[in-house]
């Protein structure tokens, strides 16, 4: 991941910064899940190592530079692991379960392999799920290029030795209860390593990075630590959101809707069809997830922060908006965001934004609601 930030504006044009913890993800970004070993017996040695490998033995034989090694060699390897292990196991009295040479499970393991260490990308998430619900689920990013790989000393039982795999920073850790059944179903998939489906990526972004964009969908998350949150903070919230959401609504109809207060348009109903995608899920510590076909939930993040400054300064002055980057993502972002930002605060003037402020600081002090975006300059 890139913690680079990008800004659309002009550098030497004056503006408010406003920097937000949300990042850009390229398209086919991918997930992956791989599994640590069999029964998942490395979970702890590939999260205190960075490292995520496949469960194959010896290949140091083969040489310290996997530049030269063939997929022959390696798939021979493979075979002689698991021929090497079925001794093993039979000498401890259980009964024959392979034969010795390749087969197609040694090939299946290669495939598996090469997936891992040759076509997962820099920037591409990994998910280790841990076996039962004790240990948590691991999620990371890749940080070397595809092809580069890493040597990593690991036990398994009586057993240690190398192994080579890819380096990875973890991101987070979640309990498999936070997840929804359709993702824990992937996650526990025979398959060793294969990319997650489409429909399950965004889950999995939400936990990894919060505030995100992916393939034109914007989300963003709001966070209460309050331990009883009341009707008051979910009015004081809920005005606040809904009158974003009208004025961001009439906006895109070309009525800025002057005439109307900031507690009208935040009593004002829209249509299903016309409202952004929002969802509350107040506990303890409770979280507001924001979902748009367009800027509007990054856009949300940054007039947040807007109220650490006087209506007047955020009346006159264009706003920067600085955004983060995995990989090659789209740098367009932030002019979408930019552009949506002071089209609203233009748009609500001096008063409203006053009043908007207001808001905000009651959700703040009041309801202990954040989001993660800073302001980093004020003219």
């Amino acid at each position: 991941m890139s913690d680079q930030v990008v800004s659309a504006s002009a550098p030497d044009a004056p503006a408010i910064v406003v920097e937000l913890d949300a990042y850009v993800l390229p398209q086919g970004h991918r997930v992956w899940k791989a599994s640590a070993g069999k029964t998942h017996r490395f979970y702890r040695a590939v999260r205190d190592a960075n490292t995520i490998f496949p469960d194959i033995r010896g290949l140091e034989e083969l040489g310290d530079v996997p530049d030269d090694w063939t997929d022959e060699k390696v798939l021979k390897r493979i075979a002689d692991d698991r021929w090497e292990r079925e001794l093993a196991s039979r000498a401890r009295g259980n009964q024959e379960q392979t034969t010795q040479g390749v087969n197609k499970q040694d090939r299946g393991v290669l495939t598996f392999a090469n997936r891992l260490w040759n076509e997962a990308n820099h920037g591409d998430l990994i998910i280790v799920p841990p076996d039962g619900w004790k240990e948590h689920v691991l999620i990371g990013e890749i940080l070397t290029e595809a092809g580069s790989i890493s040597r990593v000393e690991a036990r398994d039982g009586e057993y240690e030795g190398t192994f080579f795999g890819r380096r990875v920073k973890w991101l987070t850790s979640v309990s498999k209860t936070e997840l929804t059944p359709d993702l824990i179903s992937v996650l526990h998939s025979r398959a060793a390593v294969f990319t997650i489906p489409r429909n399950l990526k965004e889950e999995v972004y939400r936990h990894a990075y919060g505030n995100f964009v992916y393939d034109g969908a914007y989300t963003a998350e709001f966070r209460t630590e309050k331990e009883r949150f009341t009707a008051e903070d979910s009015a004081v919230v809920g005005t606040w959101l809904n009158a974003m959401d009208v004025l961001r609504n009439s906006l895109r109809n070309g009525d800025p809707r002057l005439d109307a207060s900031l507690a009208d348009l935040g009593l004002e109903t829209l249509p299903a069809s016309e409202a952004a995608e929002l969802k509350i899920d107040i506990q303890s510590p409770g979280e507001i997830f924001v979902r748009t076909v367009g800027p509007f939930a990054l856009s949300l993040m940054a007039l947040f922060a807007l109220s650490g400054c006087s209506a007047e300064v955020v009346d006159k002055n264009a706003v920067t908006v600085k955004l983060k980057h995995v990989g090659a993502g789209d740098h367009s972002v932030e002019v979408a965001v930019e552009k949506d930002v002071n089209a609203m605060k233009t748009a609500l003037g001096e008063q409203r934004i006053e009043k908007s402020g207001q808001l905000v600081k009651r959700a703040e002090n009041n309801a202990l609601v954040s989001t993660n975006a800073t302001l980093k300059s004020v003219p």
